[in-house]
C-alpha cells in the first residue's frame, strides 16, 4: 500500500531538484534574503560545511506556495506587475558582492513610480508586534536599491523609478488575513552591507566571525540554523565544545560589536526618519494625540533641564564637588 506521506515527501524534493537554483553562484555573493541573518551561518551555507542533518524545507515550500497564490491573485485583480512569479529576475552587482531575487515590482499609480515587493506567510501565532522582521525589511530595501542602481538593464522599467518598498504578511493558516507594511526606501544600505559580503565571502576560517545567531533571543540558533554541530552552538544558543575557541579573540568581538553597532545606527536612522514625518503628520492635522493601529501617539513639549553643576561652578566657585563625586565607571571606546 502507497505511503501517501513519504510520497508526497519524496515527491516535493522532486519539484525541488528541478529549480535552476545554481549554488555555487548564490555562494559568490551576499544574498539579499540572508544578508542580516548570522554571519557565521552565512559562511557556514556557502562553504559546503557539515549539517546538523537532513533539513526540514517545509517552511520554505509553504512561502514558495504563499508567494504564488498572492501572485496570482493580484494578477486576477489586474494589477500591474513586473519581475513576478515565473518572470523573476535575480540581480547580481559585482563590485558590492551582492546579489538579490526580488518577489516583484507593483505599479502604484498614486505614487506614480514601481513598488518593490516581498510576500511573506507567517505562522498564525506569530506575534505580529514584532513585524516587520528586520531581515525582511533589508531584503526589500536591497531589492528596491539594486533595481535603481541596475535601471538600465531593465528596459521594461521605462525609466520609471522604484519609488517605495512593500512587504505582504500572509497568515498561513487563513489566506484571507494579510498584513500590508510600508518600507523607507534605503539605498545607501548597499554601501553599508559591502563590509559584510566582503567578511562572508574573504574570510577564510569561521573563528574569525562573530556568532552574531546566539546573541538577543537566539532565534536562529534554536530555530533556523543547520550548523549547530559545526559552530559549537547547543540548540539554546550557548558555546559548546569547538566553538569555545572563538569566544577568546578579540578580533572576533571587536567585529562582532562593530557590526552590532553599525545595524544599531541604520535601525535608528529609520526610527528617527519616521518620528519626523510623525511629527510632521500630526502638526499638519492640528492635533497632539491620535490613535493609530492600536498604537498611542502624542506629541509634546517637555522643559530642558537644567546642568546644575553648571550652576554651582558659575555660581558658588568655592564650593568643593569632589565629595559628590559618583563612583568611576569603565568606558570600553570602539571605531
Amino acid at each position: 500500500m502507497v505511503n501517501l506521506k513519504t510520497a508526497v515527501l519524496r515527491g516535493a524534493d522532486a519539484i525541488d531538484a528541478r529549480s535552476t537554483f545554481d549554488p555555487e553562484t548564490r555562494a559568490q555573493y551576499l544574498n539579499a534574503s540572508e544578508a542580516l541573518t548570522c554571519i557565521r551561518k552565512q559562511w557556514y551555507s556557502k562553504n559546503d560545511a557539515e549539517q546538523d542533518g537532513p533539513q526540514n524545507w517545509g517552511y520554505a515550500r509553504r512561502g514558495k506556495h504563499g508567494e504564488k497564490y498572492i501572485v496570482e491573485a493580484l494578477r486576477a485583480a489586474n494589477v500591474p506587475m513586473l519581475f513576478t512569479g515565473d518572470d523573476q529576475v535575480a540581480i547580481r552587482d559585482d563590485d558590492l558582492r551582492i546579489s538579490c531575487t526580488p518577489d516583484g515590482l507593483v505599479w502604484d499609480d498614486d505614487l506614480e513610480g514601481w513598488v518593490a515587493c516581498e510576500f511573506k506567510t507567517i505562522d498564525p501565532r506569530t506575534n505580529r508586534s514584532n513585524l516587520p522582521k528586520a531581515e525582511h525589511v533589508a531584503q526589500v530595501q536591497i531589492a528596491a536599491a539594486m533595481f535603481d542602481k541596475h535601471a538600465d538593464e531593465f528596459p521594461e522599467l521605462k525609466g520609471l523609478p522604484i519609488v517605495a518598498c512593500r512587504l505582504l504578511y500572509m497568515n498561513a493558516s487563513d489566506y484571507n488575513d494579510i498584513e500590508e507594511m510600508f518600507v523607507p526606501l534605503k539605498h545607501s544600505m548597499l554601501d553599508a552591507l559591502k563590509g559584510r559580503a566582503n567578511r562572508v565571502l574573504d574570510t577564510q576560517s569561521p573563528a574569525r566571525l562573530p556568532r552574531e545567531g546566539a546573541v538577543g533571543t537566539k532565534a536562529e540558533c534554536k530555530q533556523r540554523c543547520a550548523f549547530n554541530g559545526v559552530c559549537g552552538v547547543d540548540g539554546a544558543g550557548s558555546s559548546t565544545g569547538q566553538g569555545r575557541a572563538g569566544a577568546g579573540d578579540m578580533s572576533v568581538q571587536v567585529k562582532s560589536y562593530i557590526a552590532a553597532k553599525q545595524a544599531v545606527a541604520m535601525i535608528k536612522e529609520d526610527q528617527d526618519k519616521a518620528a519626523e514625518q510623525i511629527k510632521v503628520l500630526l502638526k499638519r492635522e492640528g492635533v497632539t494625540a491620535a490613535e493609530v493601529d492600536g498604537h498611542r501617539v502624542t506629541l509634546s513639549m517637555r522643559a530642558g533641564s537644567v546642568s546644575y553643576a553648571k550652576v554651582v561652578k558659575d555660581h558658588c566657585p568655592s564650593v568643593d564637588l569632589e565629595p559628590y563625586r559618583g563612583s568611576p565607571s569603565e568606558i570600553l571606546k570602539i571605531e
